[in-house]
């Protein structure tokens, strides 16, 4: 498989010879998410078709070894995100509810009716007026389901079809829910619902001569950008289903995907096989002042890059989060491009980044120099002390290759936002 090779060598030993041949030992069960998460970045970044190929036949075969694994050897998968292994998960009312609703994986309620907080006085805002009598019983939480003919296995459906009725009160609702602390399980029924079958692609796939490192990242920020696609109602379902999916598999959740507002949804087709969705959130979930608007960005097909962005005028407070597998590809490259988008989509001409995305209370975002990713690329703090102090320390770096700045000074930096600002009408300080 020396098509790939330039991505073998940041990978155990293991790993790549199950690359190669595809032959994997029975000692090298643990090394499944390691192997899992190559191949998606092989299938994100392929070389050739036949690359591409022998990527998906080796995924194939990991699918098979897991489906047929032992409950005990899935064990050792949970909370993976692969293919027929579960997740163990805490999520708000309404992405459970949307998690119900998808035929791709149960959902299994884990937490005990002893283990949830009195029922009788969450419920008795919800129930009719009849049932709600029961409440006022001094039954304990087994004892009222079984009273209302809640079996065991209906009791989440129950919970949420009940605070359903709190739909109009979403603060309301999302308060109550929140204290059932109800801890779920997702059992997957297919291995779509698995981080290596969650795609969405409409453009033939991008193979690579290389990974593009260096590039003018003005030019391409200020780059004319496409008009969305013309996405039909079953092909927008299937858009949607893998946005969500892609925060369901990594136990992760933000409001722009749960409380999406999919009249809002746009999917722009972009170079070398990348392409962005964005989407805001229902009204009653919308900010006062600020619009919220998410994104995710995906790379030939994976979703492989998620946030969102405050937007304010034309200005705006902008995070990303890139997947952990998919680190080391094309970051900066996949960084511009989101930019780009929100500039010239939205009329951003200013970019704020907060203190956490390089470091702040993110001992990896220190120890990564996180800072000089978003240096690298026009970003600067707003502090102008902290600015000179930045100018002096790019300035020592490129001058002496071996000079690293110091955890201190890094920490330092985090102090301030930092900013790109196409306008200067607006002042710093």
């Amino acid at each position: 498989m020396a098509e790939v090779s330039y991505t073998l060598t940041e990978l155990a030993d293991n790993v790549k010879k199950f690359l190669v041949s595809g032959q994997l030992r029975m000692k090298d069960k643990k090394s499944a998410k390691s192997i899992i998460e190559a191949l998606m970045f092989f299938l994100a970044y392929p070389q050739s078709a036949e690359a591409e190929r022998i990527a998906e036949k080796r995924l194939a075969s990991m699918t098979r070894f897991l489906k047929s694994a032992s409950k005990k050897q899935k064990l050792i998968f949970e909370n993976t995100g692969m293919p027929f292994t579960n997740l163990k998960v805490q999520f708000t009312h309404d992405f459970l509810q949307w998690l119900q609703s998808h035929d791709g994986c149960k959902v299994i309620l884990e937490t005990s009716a002893s283990e949830m907080p009195d029922l009788n006085s969450l419920l008795y805002t919800t129930l009719t007026s009849a049932e709600r009598t029961e409440t006022s019983a001094g039954l304990d939480n087994d004892d009222l389901f079984q009273t209302l003919g809640v079996k065991q296995d209906k009791q989440l459906s129950f919970l949420l079809n009940e605070f359903n009725r709190l739909n109009q009160v979403p603060l309301v609702k999302d308060f109550l829910f929140d204290s059932l602390a109800l801890l779920c399980a997702l059992q997957p029924e297919d291995k779509k619902f698995s981080l290596a079958y969650n795609r969405f692609r409409q453009a033939p796939v991008y193979y690579h001569r290389d990974l593009l490192k260096k590039f003018d990242h003005e030019k391409l920020i200020s780059a004319k950008i496409p008009l969305p696609l013309k996405l039909d109602a079953q092909t927008k379902k299937n858009l949607v289903d893998t946005i969500k999916k892609s925060m369901a598999l990594t136990n992760r959740e933000t409001d722009t995907v749960t409380y999406m507002d999919e009249n809002s949804l746009r999917y722009i087709e972009l170079e070398r096989g990348i392409a962005v969705a964005v989407y805001g959130m229902t009204p009653e979930r919308q900010l006062p002042f600020e619009s919220y608007i998410g994104y995710t960005l995906f790379k030939n097909g994976y979703p492989c890059a998620y946030g969102g962005s405050w937007v304010f005028g034309r200005r705006a407070l902008f995070g990303i989060n890139i997947f952990d597998w998919f680190r080391g590809g094309e970051s900066g490259y996949v960084f511009c491009q989101l930019l780009r988008v929100y500039r010239q989509y939205f009329g951003i001409d200013d970019f704020e980044v907060e203190p956490y995305q390089y470091g702040q209370d993110n001992p990896d975002g220190i120890k990564s120099g996180a800072f000089w990713f978003y240096y690298r690329y026009g970003f600067r703090p707003v502090d102008s002390t902290l600015r000179v102090l930045a100018a002096k320390e790019a300035e020592r770096i490129r001058s002496d290759k071996n000079y690293r700045t110091s955890e201190r000074t890094l920490i330092q930096f985090t102090e301030s936002n930092i900013a790109w600002q196409l306008s200067r009408s607006v002042k710093s300080d």
